[in-house]
């Protein structure tokens, strides 16, 4: 019995989904304010009424709960802490109070079903593998959007970008929202999921991260989570002989923790100092494409008493150049630089504008930076150049 009612919701499902992706990939509004909350109002209306009739398991346990609440206000506070670095941008959402109905129906409906249907089919097949993967994937399928994808198909860059931000987080995510549901309860990813989203769509503001941020930050949330969640488990399940090495453990994951963080902010650009990849060839001997370049942010006096010969790197474009000033141009008391390439014939056609900088040149790292420079080239189809 069991059996045939896992299989009638994943038909279910899996039907649903085959309707789903022309629905999406055409972007109809109709589908997307009304049918997909509507059809997945059903399915948890659905879910509910068979849960009730012995596979609920409505379990509101602290010492899960409780940790997944204080989870979720960190990597809250963490978020909008890095706007005070970064800076804020205004919210993709509008704060009347029907949009903000609109949007939790829209939002939040899909993720509570979604966290309820998972639910209910583990708790009928804890030791059925094949179907706790099979409805991993579905559930996975069924977050994606697939006008996005069929949007970016041609643009190999945006299509990265999308991939690294969301569909790798969401990936990751929902490997996680099964091994918690297994392991734990289904309430602890329902209340991180909620929360987030909640905020999300609530407050008028968002900091201004970039597409690595976004998916570094999902995703150094969920291994944070995992590790959380699995040390606690195997807390339960450990013996005192084995206590000492469980400190050992949780020492482990701290130390992996703290180090993930700070690599990503660094990276970010987060701290004084920021790494840089380079794209070119421009100030070969110095340095060469493929190398990384550390630069040091300057505060606003600072810029303009760079002096000559100093090397800063600017933007053009929302493109990184990292050029020698080789002289100072003041216009009605506003400091320009001119910048040339040491391995460049001529100086750069442009002034360097105060507010073009993003700091001055403090040394650089061999080769590391080859990853980042192979896919700008892959993506822009262009070979080095000086």
């Amino acid at each position: 019995m069991k059996n045939l009612k896992n299989k009638a919701l994943l038909l279910i499902l899996t039907v649903y989904l085959l309707i789903k992706i022309p629905f999406t990939i055409k972007n109809y509004n109709l589908f997307t304010n009304i049918i997909n909350p509507l059809s997945w109002t059903c399915i948890f209306i659905y879910v509910i009424l068979d849960m009730k009739k012995g596979y609920f398991r409505f379990n509101i346990n602290k010492k899960y709960c409780v940790p997944a609440i204080i989870i979720s206000f960190i990597n809250i506070a963490i978020y909008f802490c890095l706007g005070f670095t970064l800076g804020f941008s205004k919210s993709l959402y509008n704060h009347n109070i029907i949009a903000i109905l609109q949007n939790f129906i829209t939002q939040l409906l899909p993720i509570i079903s979604i966290e309820f249907t998972r639910e209910l089919i583990i708790a009928r097949s804890k030791d059925n593998k094949p179907l706790i993967i099979y409805i991993t994937i579905l559930l996975i399928l069924l977050e994606i959007n697939s006008h996005t994808i069929i949007s970016l198909i041609t643009n190999r860059e945006e299509m990265f970008k999308y991939i690294c931000s969301t569909i790798i987080p969401l990936i990751a995510g929902n490997i996680l929202y099964t091994y918690l549901t297994l392991k734990c309860t289904y309430i602890v990813t329902l209340i991180y999921r909620i929360f987030n989203t909640a905020v999300i769509l609530l407050l008028p503001i968002i900091p201004n991260l970039d597409w690595f941020g976004v998916g570094s930050l999902s995703l150094l949330s969920i291994i944070v989570i995992y590790l959380l969640f699995k040390y606690k488990l195997i807390k339960e399940n450990t013996s005192v002989r084995k206590k000492r090495k469980d400190f050992y453990a949780k020492l482990s994951y701290i130390v992996t923790l703290i180090l993930s963080i700070f690599l990503i902010c660094f990276m970010m650009g987060v701290f004084k100092y920021e790494p840089i990849s380079i794209l070119s060839n421009s100030m070969e001997p110095k340095f060469s494409a493929c190398d990384v370049v550390i630069i040091e942010k300057l505060s606003e006096s600072e810029l303009k008493e760079i002096p000559i010969g100093t090397i800063i790197a600017y933007t053009v474009n929302k493109q990184n150049v990292i050029h020698r000033v080789v002289d100072i141009v003041k216009i009605d008391d506003t400091v320009f630089y001119q910048t040339k390439g040491d391995n460049n014939n001529s100086p750069d056609a442009n002034l360097v504008q105060i507010e073009q900088i993003r700091g001055i040149y403090k040394t650089h790292i061999k080769y590391i930076g080859f990853p980042s420079v192979w896919l700008y080239y892959f993506f822009n189809d262009y070979n080095l150049q000086p």
